[in-house]
C-alpha cells in the first residue's frame, strides 16, 4: 500500500519550471552586460521592488566596512538613448524669426518700454537711456542710471532735444536749417560728437553760409559762448555784405572785440577799415549811445 501511494505521489508531482528574464538594449554591447545589469533589469520589471527586498541584493560592503546601496535609477543616456544623434536634425527647415535689430528699432522709434524721462521746462520726453548713452558722453558718463534727468532750457531747448533724439534714431538724419544753431548748442552741451560734426558740415560749407547767410548766422550766434568758433568763422565770410550789415541796427550791437576782429580780418570787402569804424560810430551817435574803443 505504501509503495502504491508513493508511486501515485510521484505521478501527481508538478514539475516547476524556472526562467530568468533579461532586458537588454540592442544599442549596448552584450559583452558589457554584467550580473548587476541583469538585477537592475529585473528590478525595473517588477512594479514594487521593495516587496522582493531588493535592497538586500544591491547592498554591498565598501572597503571601509560601511554598507553602501547602489541606486536603482538610471538615465536614458545610460540606456544608450541620445537625442543629439538624431539623423538630419540640422537639415530641418527652421522657422523664421524677427531680427533683433528690427524689433529694437521698432521699440525705439515707437517709444515703447522707455527707461528714462528728460525734463526741459516742465515738458517730459520719454526716451531709452541706452540710446542716449550710445551717442552722448553726458549720459554715458553718469555713474547711475537715472529715472529723470532735468536739462537747462537756455542751453538745451525743447526743440533742440527733440531734434537731437530724432537724429540718434535715424539712419540718414537731415538737420533742419532753421534750428541748426540750437541743435549745435545742445550737441555741445550733451557732448554728442557725431551731431556736432554733422552741424559743422553745414557751417563749413560756404554754399550754405556765405555773405548774407553768414551774417545772419553770426547775429544769431554772437551772444552764445558755445558758438564762439562758429561766430568767428561767420565773421570772415561776410565780405561784400559787410557795408549792408554796417547800415543795420544789428551792427550797432556789435561787441568791441568783434569789431576789432573784423578790422584785423583780411576777408572784409571795404576800401579802408576806417569806413567800417565810421559806420559803427555814426550809428552809435544816431542812437545817442557813446562807445569807447
Amino acid at each position: 500500500m505504501e509503495e502504491l501511494m508513493r508511486q501515485n505521489g510521484q505521478k501527481c508531482e508538478r514539475q516547476e519550471l524556472t526562467c530568468s528574464v533579461l532586458f537588454t538594449n540592442p544599442k549596448l554591447s552584450a559583452e558589457k552586460l554584467s550580473s548587476n545589469d541583469e538585477i537592475n533589469s529585473i528590478a525595473r520589471f517588477v512594479s514594487k521592488a521593495e516587496d522582493l527586498e531588493m535592497h538586500r541584493v544591491f547592498s554591498k560592503i565598501s572597503k571601509n566596512g560601511v554598507e553602501e546601496t547602489t541606486s536603482l535609477n538610471r538615465s536614458l543616456f545610460e540606456f544608450g538613448h541620445n537625442f543629439e544623434d538624431a539623423d538630419g536634425w540640422l537639415k530641418l527647415e527652421q522657422p523664421c524669426k524677427d531680427r533683433l535689430a528690427t524689433v529694437l528699432r521698432y521699440m525705439f522709434e515707437s517709444h515703447l518700454k522707455t527707461t528714462v524721462q528728460i525734463e526741459i521746462n516742465n515738458m517730459y520726453f520719454n526716451c531709452h537711456f541706452i540710446v542716449l548713452q550710445v551717442y552722448s558722453r553726458f549720459f554715458s558718463e553718469l555713474e547711475m542710471i537715472p529715472l529723470l534727468v532735468t536739462l537747462p532750457e537756455k542751453i538745451v531747448s525743447q526743440k533742440a532735444f527733440m531734434l537731437s533724439y530724432k537724429w540718434m534714431l535715424s539712419d540718414e538724419p537731415v538737420l533742419e536749417l532753421a534750428h541748426i544753431v540750437e541743435v549745435y548748442v545742445a550737441a555741445t552741451y550733451l557732448r554728442i560728437s557725431g551731431l556736432a560734426a554733422h552741424c559743422w558740415k553745414y557751417f563749413d560749407d560756404e554754399e550754405y553760409y556765405n555773405e548774407d547767410t553768414a551774417c545772419v548766422l553770426y547775429v544769431e550766434s554772437k551772444d552764445n559762448p558755445a558758438m564762439d568758433v562758429v561766430r568767428n568763422l561767420m565773421l570772415t565770410r561776410i565780405r561784400k555784405f559787410l557795408l549792408t550789415f554796417v547800415a543795420t541796427r544789428d551792427f550797432l550791437d556789435l561787441p568791441t572785440s568783434h569789431l576789432i576782429f573784423l578790422l584785423e580780418s583780411d576777408q572784409i570787402c571795404v576800401n579802408t577799415e576806417i569806413e567800417l569804424f565810421d559806420g559803427w560810430v555814426t550809428i552809435g551817435t544816431r542812437g545817442k549811445c557813446t562807445y569807447v574803443v
